[in-house]
């Protein structure tokens, strides 16, 4: 039921900008893709993130058929339901952590997909703070991203994604919730 827990937005923020050409100006708090140097399995990461919170925000754009796709065309047909299916874990956790809704840029808009929301880019530095073994870091992101409320769920979630998928992961320190 739409709104029955505040702690779990029905929908994230999906604006479709169709007032805009194969350019735009940022949003507040928006900042470059190319800014933050995202290696191929972080942009592939971002890209699925995005295609799954699509899924909750305009359920018949089917974004979790796109995601399938996608990750089967980067990891591979054996590999792309778990990948899928472990970082559908993350977003759940992640919306299920939030009073807000979350701000996402659309894969499917040529320009839009350039730019980082606010939310996009904390997700991104958590899972890039995991990947280098900075818990405290990693931490602090994940408390912003689930609006000041601590939940290393959201990082245990995190971490059992990239144990399974990161390819330079296995090497790093697992996470430790404390």
């Amino acid at each position: 039921m739409h709104g029955a827990d505040p702690r779990r937005p029905f929908r994230p923020v999906y604006d479709p900008q169709t007032d805009h050409g194969p350019t735009r100006d940022p949003r507040p708090g928006e900042v470059p893709l190319h800014d933050i140097h995202l290696d191929p399995f972080a942009r592939l990461t971002l890209v699925l993130c995005r295609w799954h919170f699509q899924t909750f925000a305009a359920p018949d754009s089917h974004g979790w058929l796109v995601a399938l796709r996608c990750a089967t065309t980067h990891v591979g047909p054996d590999a792309a339901g778990a990948l899928c299916y472990d970082l559908v874990g993350v977003v759940q956790t992640l919306r299920a952590s939030r009073t807000t809704p979350i701000a996402f840029n659309a894969e499917s808009c040529p320009c839009c997909r350039d730019w980082l929301t606010p939310a996009e880019r904390q997700i991104m530095q958590m899972i890039d703070a995991l990947r280098h073994n900075q818990q405290g870091r990693a931490r602090t992101l994940a408390q912003f991203l689930c609006d000041g409320a601590p939940d290393s769920n959201l990082l245990v979630v995190t971490d059992t994604y990239l144990r399974r998928h990161a390819p330079d992961y296995a090497q790093t320190a697992a996470f430790s919730p404390a």
